[in-house]
């Protein structure tokens, strides 16, 4: 490389520890900032008895290619288990199992011909190669049109309020073929069972492992760092500042040859408002909207029921109950591990509530939904807030999404609403780092700041 160039990621989850590694295969020097204390995002851990848990219910799908090369690459893949879940759902007040299509034709609630039109809506959408017929079409409609109107009222309609609150009626046909294509990827050719994976240790493991590889080839990491603004140093083209504040009010500044920023498209319209946008691309930005996650982390005394993901169609204070050693096993835990999560827009009420008010709510939710649980089956709990957790993908969504190369020179945005037409993942997130780094790289030889010879090799698959 010419001249060594220096890169400041925002954002040191999974996409921007990815990021990262990538840039510095290819002679970069890299600093990181983070907000919270500690590199993980939305998959950072805490211990929990002889054992560490992520603060939001985590697992990988077989088809999960990149994922599975990147826990290879970190001498991790010995770690990683497969297991096959029992799910459940939740409707007029009843449990249903609801894990295989004999579960789903054995569904009472919904007539026996939308079961079986239901079934072939799934697997029409598995095997569907051209998302972008679906686009203009929103997800109530396809369902309707393919599953039937009691099996959307009973079934889908309430799955998609959960997820997507006041917004539930504007979200693209895609979004639900992706869940379908999902689910119907990680099913097991030779029986049928879906599979599901889990890292041995949490997978904090990969996280602590990309960190140790990346600060020892000499980049930072600056946690307890809140980016605030990107502008250009002046006189200097390609030379960026990015300022933040920390814990104490101090502010710093990060400079830097190029940015990636690994947040969501609102947080990153804040940082960059020096810089005179298109107005296309400004309202491309400020368009997206997301929809905030609170997710209660219970270790208890005992078990709730035998089943790892149950989806909740009734009206409880949360959508889905993850109950963690039913797929895990019990292990160094101390106890039952189960996660209850809630979609909501951040000008709910609920959302402004203290720790205690939600874990309340939760637990009278959870004593309907079980009548043998009680509080004093709590062990201890934890509540983790996310304020951008899921974008709201609408009709036409790939033409209005921001893309990665903004029109700044040396600025990319990588957030999870750059993973279109996929939904979120630790998957999607090594592609997106990955992307992103290649997107600096690609930019760079373009202006003659890197050798045309030069790539980003990590993670790449052997061959010509």
């Amino acid at each position: 490389m010419p001249d060594r160039q220096r890169v400041c990621i925002i954002g040191a989850g999974l996409t921007g520890l990815v990021a990262a590694s990538a840039l510095q295969s290819a002679g970069y020097d890299v600093v990181l900032i983070e907000s919270t204390r500690s590199p993980g995002g939305m998959i950072a851990s805490f211990p929990v008895g002889s054992e560490r848990i992520e603060y939001i219910y985590h697992h990988i799908f077989t088809h999960d290619k990149l994922l599975v090369r990147l826990l290879d690459t970190l001498g991790l893949s010995d770690r990683l288990k497969w297991f096959k879940p029992s799910d459940a759902l939740v409707a007029d007040g009843t449990l249903h199992p609801f894990s295989s299509p004999l579960d789903l034709l054995r569904f009472p609630v919904i007539p026996f011909g939308q079961r079986l039109r239901t079934g072939l809506a799934v697997l029409r959408a598995a095997r569907l190669k051209d998302w972008k017929k679906l686009e203009d079409e929103t997800a109530a409609q396809w369902l309707i049109r393919n599953c039937g109107s009691d099996a959307y009222r009973r079934l889908w309609q309430p799955l998609l309020r959960a997820k997507f609150d006041n917004d539930a009626d504007t979200v693209s046909a895609v979004w639900i073929w992706n869940k379908f294509k999902l689910r119907g990827h990680s099913r097991s050719h030779e029986t049928g069972a879906e599979m599901l994976g889990y890292l041995d240790g949490s997978f904090g493991l990969m996280v602590d492992e990309l960190v140790r590889r990346i600060t020892a080839r000499g980049s930072q990491i600056l946690t307890g760092h809140t980016a605030m603004n990107i502008s250009q140093v002046s006189d200097t083209p390609r030379r960026f500042a990015v300022s933040c504040i920390l814990e104490n009010c101090a502010t710093v500044q990060v400079e830097a040859n190029a940015v990636v920023a690994t947040v969501s498209s609102r947080q990153f319209a804040g940082m960059t408002t020096s810089y005179d946008w298109p107005d296309t691309y400004l309202r491309q930005v400020n368009r997206l909207s997301y929809k905030g996650d609170l997710c209660l982390v219970l270790r208890l005394r005992r078990s709730l029921s035998p089943y790892y993901w149950t989806t909740i169609c009734d009206s409880l204070p949360f959508v889905v109950v993850v109950e963690h050693t039913n797929l895990v096993g019990p292990r160094g835990y101390g106890g039952h591990i189960v996660y209850l999560s809630r979609y909501l827009d951040i000008s709910d009420p609920v959302w402004t509530q203290s720790d205690g008010e939600i874990y309340r709510l939760f637990i009278q939710g959870l004593s309907r939904l079980y009548p043998h649980f009680s509080a004093a089956d709590v062990i201890d709990w934890r509540l983790q807030r996310t304020r951008c957790a899921q974008p709201v993908i609408g009709r036409g969504y790939s033409r209005q999404m921001p893309a990665m190369d903004t029109p700044w020179s040396g600025v990319k945005l990588a957030g999870m609403a750059q993973i279109y037409p996929e939904d979120r993942g630790m998957n999607y997130a090594v592609r997106l780092g990955l992307d992103a780094a290649r997107s600096v790289l690609r930019e760079d030889q373009l202006r003659g700041a890197a050798d045309p010879g030069l790539r980003c090799g990590f993670l790449q698959e052997e061959g010509p």
